[in-house]
């Protein structure tokens, strides 16, 4: 018994021996993944950006926050090359650039004085947005804390001539463009609460006839869309704390050419969730009329060990809920990514039917972002879903950098983030695009570049461009 206890024991030992002997078994590639990152640019602050394919004009089209109000405070004073650079081309505009080789390399759309567009059309440093009418003018906006500057582009981006800077007084403006010199501008009004108005002229004038988008017990929130086929606005709506549902306003041209837009409806589609974010939620459409709802959700368990005596964070997760059909039946909510860590800020971005791509922040650990650890990791995330709803869905997580894009706390208190000199140098989100063949894009802040003199953090983050290039883009091409 004993000869045969030796002989098993030096059969397993040998098993053993001959596995820890064997080579590493590489883990599987995604048949995904990004090409190289690129800084946009050096000088300019770049949180909160917009990329956009401008189709007609076969152009990239890049805007962010120029940092104003997105800053680390202490970085104005431990970073002089950075704050001297900040200074210098502080213009009280959103930055524009532009890309001919879809995001190789990026050119600053520079006016006279240095303008980024014609300052008799655009004011403002933040909340910036672009979208595109069915003729191919490109149109953004930014604020200036009292008003919404809208202003376009019948070049693909190059210059930025049409506009007005005072199109609504308001906040956090939204663009969706519709018929040929049409688009949509929702804000947050001081005098008449959250409301969409339109400007039929190319963003020269906006209406003073307005729709509502808030109704009993919900509000719509965040980016808007428009479908030029049914001539019908649609936006994600937030009901009390913790539902999430769609606002829509069918016959929107219609209703503005009337002079009375009336109000958007709504649809409360999931009543028990949470959120981790300012922004609740984001969706999008994909060519099929399929829209998309995507959220953080926030956990928390017992225990004070959150920001300022809050309640302990748990992991999160990014959540997605779908219809196919408009808006009339949806999906149950279904988990996009649950890593363990804390997860934030998502964006979402559709192609064909039942395609889509998520991105969103993606903490290193469990923690409470407004008050994050200073080495705490921040990188970001993209999930690829290939028909969804399908019996043959298909998805796959990379990293999209392939590095972190910044390390500590991301604070969301809004201004007072500055005030109380916290980070808030990364904003309030990012953002995912889709380019001439259906590629992603992801336009976000990074601050991993320090000041070339004291090596200190700079006091504003700097826009960063990813773009997807390899395997199948969402709309069935292959990207390269």
């Amino acid at each position: 018994m004993r000869r045969r206890r030796l002989l098993a024991a030096t059969v397993v030992t040998a098993a053993v021996a001959a596995v820890l002997a064997a080579p590493a078994v590489a883990a599987k590639k995604p048949p995904v993944g990004f090409g190289k990152p690129v800084r946009v640019d050096k000088e300019l602050g770049g949180s909160e950006g917009f990329v956009f394919y401008s189709a007609r004009h076969k152009r990239l089209v890049y805007t962010a926050h120029l940092g104003t109000t997105l800053l680390l405070r202490d970085g104005l004073t431990d970073a002089p090359v950075g704050t001297a650079g900040f200074a210098s081309t502080y213009r009280n505009q959103v930055p524009l650039w532009t890309s001919d080789d879809l995001g190789k390399t990026w050119k600053r759309v520079d006016m006279a004085g240095g303008f980024f567009a014609n300052p008799a059309a655009s004011n403002g440093f933040s909340d910036p947005d672009l979208t595109e009418d069915a003729s191919g003018r490109v149109y953004g906006t930014g604020i200036n804390l009292a008003n919404d500057a809208l202003f376009s582009s019948t070049d693909g981006g190059k210059t930025w001539l049409t506009g007005t800077p005072q199109c609504h007084d308001g906040d956090r403006p939204w663009l969706a463009g519709g018929a040929e010199d049409e688009v949509f501008v929702a804000t947050n009004s001081t005098p008449q609460g959250p409301i969409v108005v339109r400007s039929t002229d190319g963003g020269l004038t906006c209406s003073t006839a307005y729709a509502t988008r808030r109704g009993s017990g919900w509000t719509g929130y965040g980016k808007i869309f428009y479908d030029r086929r049914t001539d019908t606005l649609f936006q994600p709506a937030v009901f009390g704390n913790n539902g999430l549902g769609l606002a829509k306003l069918e016959g929107a041209s219609k209703k503005f050419d009337s002079g009375t837009p009336g109000s958007f409806s709504a649809v409360e589609v999931v009543d028990d969730t949470s959120f981790n974010t300012f922004w609740r939620a984001v969706m999008a459409r994909d060519s099929a009329g399929g829209i998309y709802l995507v959220w953080s959700t926030d956990k928390r368990g017992d225990g004070t060990g959150g920001c300022d005596g809050a309640r302990t964070p748990r992991a999160n997760e990014v959540m997605m809920v779908h219809s196919a059909d408009g808006g009339r039946r949806w999906s149950k909510p279904q988990v996009v990514a649950r890593t363990g860590t804390t997860l934030l800020q998502p964006w979402v971005v559709a192609g064909s039917r039942g395609n889509v791509a998520v991105g969103w922040f993606q903490y290193d650990s469990v923690v409470d972002p407004n008050c994050a650890p200073d080495k705490a990791k921040v990188n970001v995330k993209t999930a690829f879903l290939y028909g969804v709803g399908g019996r043959s869905s298909k998805k796959y997580t990379v990293d999209a950098v392939g590095a972190p894009v910044h390390l500590g706390a991301i604070c969301d208190h809004g201004t007072t983030c500055v005030a109380t000199g916290e980070d808030r140098r990364l904003g309030e989100f990012f953002t995912l695009a889709l380019d001439g063949t259906g590629c992603v894009m992801v336009a976000t802040g990074d601050t991993r570049d320090k000041d070339p003199v004291t090596g200190g953090e700079l006091p504003t983050a700097r826009p960063l461009f990813v773009r997807q290039a390899r395997g199948p883009s969402l709309t069935g091409k292959t990207c390269r």
